[in-house]
């Protein structure tokens, strides 16, 4: 476990379906953005970064301040500068150049008391843990006379810090019952990790020569790093427990250690975490915790760190928030009198037994509503987002594109799915967008992000396979005349967002300003090659003039090594999956077709699979992919590949399938950059899940197994 009492911002992706990585828990480096501090508090934290870039002269083959990101290690003095109006500025500066080599040692010196020998390089490391720490020294002896007040504090400080951690790990290793580590060790283990931040309070009150807030602001900075910790626990708890390191929810929660935990254990775990209210029981322990920091230190003058603890409550409630809505409509929703079973025979050929795997998982995850496909992301209210919530939640795509495979699952192998597709497309109809054209968007509850072409064109797709055409036209028609008469260009191409180009309603002035500074505008071919092949599906004839015209525009953006890049998906496959789909489809004769077989049999790697943005490490979703884009070609009869392409990739699947997990493992797929149209890009958002990579897998099986039987 880390030293997380320095870290001030929480994660974006708190408690979503992200993947669960076999590492030992480590703090994590959390950047801060230039307008979350006041000016004078970042202009300090860019000239400790300067100086300390500096100091790699004096070390050699040692690089000491290699972090990109601007974070709060930088500058944490200064958001105490308030209180102590008299020290000067030269000293303020050093002090927070040794404070954040101090941190910085402590974090690498952390990672090595976690991983012991498997720690990459424990020598390399070790030498950076020594240098920053005698730079840092340097500075103390430079502040601080030998009789300074300071010096027995800080080592006070570094005892606790070390008693701490022997006594964590006393707990990890069975040492000491799990039934003893009640809510005093777990405040006194957090504050004891956290006891080196301490040090900014001691430091100032000794450079100010006065103690006079000293004993305050150290009990509400042990309170803050005791809620954060228990934040923090919560956001690791899979971790925590597949590396039996001990924690307050944990220890409260189970009744000994876990002696063998094993990854097939965490769904259940899950279900007992949110649902019997564990998750919300911790996060109101540290909403107590932050709300008694801020309120020691409400009379205490020009305090910038207060905006630390308060950053945490807000998250604290907002997740708790969050969690108790979605656990409340999932309890509504299995309340649902839906009765289904299906029992599958032996699975005859490979692709049947994928399919039949592929299956059985998502069947599974429908019937836990799909909590594990959803894609979370925070938006920030100080950043003009203005959602109730700071997290967003969404699972209209993913959820459109498993139901339409369902579709093809059940066609193909003649299998009654009705009662899962019926339910899937009555929760679809519910999330558009019921303001405006319609549409759908993919956050739905995210009021700055317009709806969306590719949304859109996954929605038509599966009502077209389900004899859903009047839906269509009640609650497709009006987007689509949108996007196809306002938002299209002379070259064939359009918008991935929909909104009218002029009379815009105020929401819909406000998704022109957020598509213009932070999502981006312009064609995207992965976007349009999803919706103009809805169009063919749809009213080929109708829609021939656009269909004509988009598949040439695609045509002309096809990289040089036949694949088309994708602006919305992680690599290659994606886009170049739903640009060959259309082509073989509208445009049989078209060139492309050949360069993009060209590219799939140039980027099979030796063990049958494909993926990556370098083309060097297959992974299954990128695989599945990639046999779509054959099924697609093979389906023309005209570009039919040999037989060990296919059978090299789909051997590949059935290599990478988790037996723990009964899935396909969690791959990136879907991308999202802020700011891109400005090549000023504030953050990546990215996503993925067992469930879309299982999908995928389960539509190429179904795809060839399709193909082989005719």
């Amino acid at each position: 476990m880390g030293l997380h009492g320095w870290q001030a911002i929480t994660p974006p992706y708190v408690c979503s379906g992200g993947p669960m990585r076999k590492t030992a828990k480590k703090p994590a480096v959390i950047s801060v953005s230039e307008d979350f501090f006041p000016a004078p508090v970042w202009e300090g934290a860019l000239k400790t970064r300067e100086r300390a870039g500096q100091l790699k002269q004096n070390w050699t083959d040692l690089e000491l301040s290699n972090d990109s990101a601007i974070t709060i290690y930088d500058c944490y003095p200064y958001l105490f500068l308030g209180p102590f109006p008299d020290v000067p500025p030269a000293a303020v500066a050093d002090f927070t150049l040794a404070i954040k080599l101090l941190a910085s040692s402590v974090f690498l010196a952390d990672k090595i008391m976690d991983l012991g020998p498997q720690s990459p390089n424990p020598t390399n490391t070790l030498a950076h843990v020594f240098a920053l720490q005698v730079e840092a020294y340097t500075l103390f002896q430079r502040l601080f006379a030998p009789d300074s007040p300071f010096w027995p504090r800080f080592h006070t400080y570094f005892d606790n810090y070390l008693s701490a951690c022997q006594t964590e790990k006393k707990f990890a290793l069975g040492q000491l019952s799990w039934k003893e580590f009640d809510e005093k060790v777990a405040s006194t283990i957090a504050i004891g990790k956290a006891s080196l931040s301490r040090c900014v309070l001691a430091g100032l009150s000794a450079l100010q020569g006065n103690e006079q807030w000293l004993d305050t602001l150290t009990e509400a900075l042990d309170l803050y790093n005791f809620a954060y910790q228990m934040f923090d626990d919560l956001c690791d708890w899979k971790e925590d427990y597949l590396h039996q390191s001990p924690s307050l929810l944990l220890c409260r929660w189970l009744p000994e250690r876990p002696e063998e935990p094993k990854w097939a254990d965490l769904e259940a775990l899950a279900r007992e975490l949110y649902y019997d209210g564990h998750a919300c029981t911790m996060l109101q322990v540290a909403i107590d915790a932050a709300e008694r920091a801020l309120l020691l230190t409400s009379s205490i003058p020009e305090l910038t760190w207060r905006i630390i603890p308060t950053n945490l409550l807000e998250r604290c409630e907002s997740l708790c928030r969050d969690i108790l809505k979605i656990t409340q409509a999932n309890r509504r929703r299995s309340q649902r009198p839906i009765n289904f079973y299906l029992e599958l025979p032996a699975a005859r050929t490979p692709c049947e037994q994928l399919a039949w795997q592929g299956l059985q998982f998502l069947i599974r995850q429908w019937q836990l509503g799909f909590g594990e496909a959803r894609d979370v992301a925070r938006f920030p209210q100080a950043q003009g987002f203005n959602a109730e919530s700071e997290f967003q939640y969404g699972d209209v795509f993913q959820r459109a594109v498993i139901s339409d495979i369902l579709t093809e699952v059940s066609e193909t192998f003649k299998l009654n799915l009705e009662p899962i597709i019926k339910d899937e497309v009555g929760y679809l109809l519910e999330q558009r967008s019921h303001d405006g054209i319609g549409g759908w968007r993919y956050y739905p509850e995210l009021s700055e992000i317009p709806p969306d072409a590719d949304d859109l064109g996954q929605i038509m797709q599966l009502l077209l396979h389900t004899d859903n055409r009047a839906a269509i036209t009640r609650f497709c028609e009006q987007p689509l005349t949108t996007l196809l008469t306002e938002n299209r260009y002379d070259d064939g191409s359009f918008e991935t967002w929909i909104i009218p180009a002029s009379h815009r309603t105020p929401q819909q002035e406000r998704h022109f300003a957020y598509a213009q500074t932070i999502w981006g505008t312009g064609p995207d071919v992965d976007v349009m090659a999803n919706l103009l092949y809805a169009l063919a599906l749809y009213d080929p004839a109708r829609f021939a003039e656009i269909i004509h015209t988009g598949a040439s525009y695609i045509e002309a953006q096809q990289q040089i090594d036949g694949s088309w890049a994708s602006t919305w998906y992680h690599g290659p496959y994606y886009g170049s999956f739903v640009c060959a789909r259309l082509l073989a489809k509208v445009k049989l004769a078209s060139p492309a077709l050949e360069k993009i077989q060209a590219f799939l049999l140039k980027t099979q790697q030796a063990n049958g699979g494909w993926g990556g943005l370098d083309y060097a490490k297959s992974d299954p979703l990128n695989t599945a992919l990639a046999l779509l884009s054959w099924s697609a070609l093979a389906q023309t009869g005209k570009y039919r590949p040999a037989d060990t392409v296919i059978e090299r990739g789909l051997s590949f699947l059935q290599q990478s399938y988790d037996e723990n997990d009964r899935a396909w493992p969690y791959v990136e797929f879907i991308l999202m950059a802020e700011g891109r149209l400005s090549k000023n890009i504030t953050r990546i958002m990215s996503y993925g899940s067992q469930s879309v990579t299982t999908a995928f897998v389960l539509k190429a099986a179904t795809a060839w197994h399709r193909l082989r039987e005719q």
